[in-house]
């Protein structure tokens, strides 16, 4: 009798011996994975980022363009197609913080300030040479239009400058797609894919354009 309550007495000490072991593995597991919560990097909701507004974004790549000295054939351009009253507005997609920057990713927006067929007559008046110019009957869209076809496909002609031809012929039929029955007020997407760094300095954030891959000029003559 006593050996086999001795046994009983073994069994029992065996199994709470066990509980023991179960209870301190799972405290280590617990405490290991406090541990690993504890070093994991905190989810970027917690960083508290502030992000600059769409305002804000606007009004430093406008003072990018405006102080830009190679930025002068765009603003002229700008305004040619979209008269006094037009203005460029900058579609945002993606806004990225980098290191106490900030990587903005968006496309430019003419928005325009007369009617299509008065954008392209001012500028097919600009890609017409002044001489060649002086010899056209009127200053009408369509007389420019013909004048600018013919030349295009007189350059088409030439093997040393078909690709002249091909290429301004292109943009005519391009141009005429984007700004032909624009009315004002009306948008027009110009380039797409483009890119910009904001960094933050005294009076607010300073842009600095990037060289995106995928940049891709619409609705401008190139």
């Amino acid at each position: 009798m006593i050996i086999y309550l001795l046994l009983r007495m073994g069994s029992f000490h065996h199994i709470f011996m066990k509980m023991i072991y179960s209870s301190l593995n799972i405290g280590l597991f617990i405490t290991a994975a406090l541990m690993l919560a504890s070093c994991s990097p905190a989810p970027s909701g917690g960083q508290n980022i502030t992000y600059p507004s769409d305002e804000q974004i606007t009004a430093a790549l406008d003072a990018q363009l405006a102080s830009d000295p190679n930025s002068a054939a765009a603003r002229e351009l700008i305004q040619t197609l979209g008269g006094e009253k037009g203005k460029l507005r900058y579609s945002i997609h993606q806004v990225i913080y980098r290191e106490s920057a900030y990587e903005v990713h968006y496309d430019a927006v003419l928005v325009m300030g007369q009617p299509g067929e008065q954008s392209l007559q001012a500028l097919y008046a600009r890609m017409i040479p002044e001489e060649e110019r002086a010899k056209l009957p009127d200053t009408a869209l369509a007389t420019y239009s013909e004048w600018l076809k013919n030349h295009a496909e007189t350059l088409q002609k030439s093997p040393d400058q078909k690709a002249q031809g091909q290429a301004l012929g292109n943009t005519l039929a391009a141009l005429g797609e984007c700004y032909g029955g624009v009315k004002p007020g009306a948008e027009v997407v110009v380039m797409k894919g483009l890119g910009a760094q904001l960094l933050p300095e005294r009076k607010g954030l300073y842009a600095e354009k990037l060289a995106m891959p995928n940049a891709v000029v619409r609705c401008l003559p190139i």
